[in-house]
């Protein structure tokens, strides 16, 4: 192998000491509304993935935090409904946030709180999707009970041995197992309170 080759290949296997610093994990405390703090918790919950990551998200679109910082002017903030909570967040995420701060000259705390609103869109969507999903499962358990109906009265109207009593005691057992199914893709309003 060539000497420049080599070196290539060396430089190319270097650390990027600057990208594993931005990778670095800070633990920092923002002073927020509880309401914002339960919005992120449900947001992470409902998409799967922890907090911080949401979080590292929100804070790491520099785009997004200007846009804020801008219009933060037009937005009031309550410091007495907000409390301190303390996060674990990429020093990338942190040094963003500190950044757009100061540029804008608005305070930290409210650029977060503005960025984590961001998610209320995504909960409501979220909880109209599921009251529909509600809707449609009390129609489901309607239909349901109308077949266990048919089949129990299927029974006691035709012999044991009917091929029409069977096929609709299978149908009411695959409805069952089905609605059952659907029941677990169902979450109760509870689940989208912030």
């Amino acid at each position: 192998m060539k000497k420049s080759e080599q070196r290539r290949r060396e430089q190319e296997l270097q650390l990027n000491t600057e990208e594993l610093r931005a990778k670095q994990s800070v633990r920092t405390t923002f002073k927020l509304p509880e309401k914002t703090i339960n919005l992120l918790k449900v947001s992470a919950k409902h998409l799967g993935i922890k907090q911080k990551t949401l979080l590292d998200q929100l804070l790491e679109d520099d785009k997004a935090l200007e846009l804020l910082a801008d219009d933060a002017v037009t937005h009031s903030r309550n410091e007495n409904c907000c409390r301190p909570k303390t996060f674990v967040l990429s020093k990338k995420a942190l040094d963003q946030i500190e950044y757009v701060s100061s540029c804008y000259e608005v305070p930290r705390d409210f650029l977060v709180e503005l960025s984590v609103s961001r998610l209320v869109s995504y909960v409501e969507s979220l909880a109209k999707t599921h009251d529909a999903r509600r809707a449609l499962l009390a129609d489901l358990d309607r239909y349901r009970e109308q077949l266990e109906e048919l089949s129990a009265k299927a029974s006691t109207m035709l012999k044991k041995d009917d091929v029409f009593g069977a096929k609709v005691e299978a149908l009411t057992q695959r409805t069952q197992k089905f609605v059952g199914e659907i029941r677990k893709t169902v979450k109760d309003k509870n689940e989208f309170i912030y």
